[in-house]
């Protein structure tokens, strides 16, 4: 089924259900927090992340909310979410590692597989697996996601195949808050 882009998103809830040990390295908050920086908008972030240092995953969480909500204010907050999850792999791409990972991928299936083995490295705790279903088309098992699952991780796979320069459609069977798969299919190559 499509994203629930439109439904109400209790922040609180979900910050709450973090485990206190999730973490997320020090890029990611860095490259969300100077979006809003660019932007003119000041927010509640340190003055600087380091990028492989591990941050708690809630910190994260309460960025990407305040940045979705000043960046895009007139969008749903789970569509602002999804559009900043977008802009992971620029993000992932701008280091060493990142462009060896990601930028070294030849091919959807090999670059999905890359992104999913990416995660495992930046964010704890965190469980991903990719597997072909057809000759354009995956199912990305999700598990032990606590930031937005349906929503900034969507937009960080659609940012994934927009590297690519394929089109795609995510659709998102949902098991839990933090448990869900993708389908995820695309044309062009």
């Amino acid at each position: 089924m499509e994203p629930p882009w439109r439904a109400p998103l209790d922040i609180e809830a979900c910050i709450a259900a973090i485990p206190p040990s999730a973490t997320i390295t020090g890029m990611f908050l860095e490259g969300a927090a100077q979006l809003a920086r660019d932007k003119g908008h000041t927010i509640r972030a340190r003055a600087r992340y380091t990028p492989f240092q591990p941050y708690p995953l809630e910190e994260h969480c309460r960025i990407l909310v305040e940045v979705a909500q000043a960046l895009f204010p007139r969008r749903s907050l789970r569509e602002g979410l999804r559009r900043l999850g977008r802009g992971a792999p620029q993000v992932l791409l701008r280091s060493t590692v990142g462009r060896v990972v990601l930028g070294s991928a030849e091919g959807p299936l090999s670059t999905l597989e890359a992104m999913a083995r990416s995660y495992t490295l930046h964010m704890r705790p965190s469980t991903l697996a990719v597997e072909a279903v057809g000759p354009r088309a995956v199912v990305i098992h999700l598990g032990d996601i606590y930031n937005f699952l349906d929503s900034h991780n969507v937009g960080v796979f659609e940012g994934v195949f927009h590297h690519m320069g394929v089109r795609s459609v995510i659709r998102i069977c949902s098991h839990s808050p933090t448990r869900a798969d993708f389908l995820c299919e695309w044309s062009g190559t």
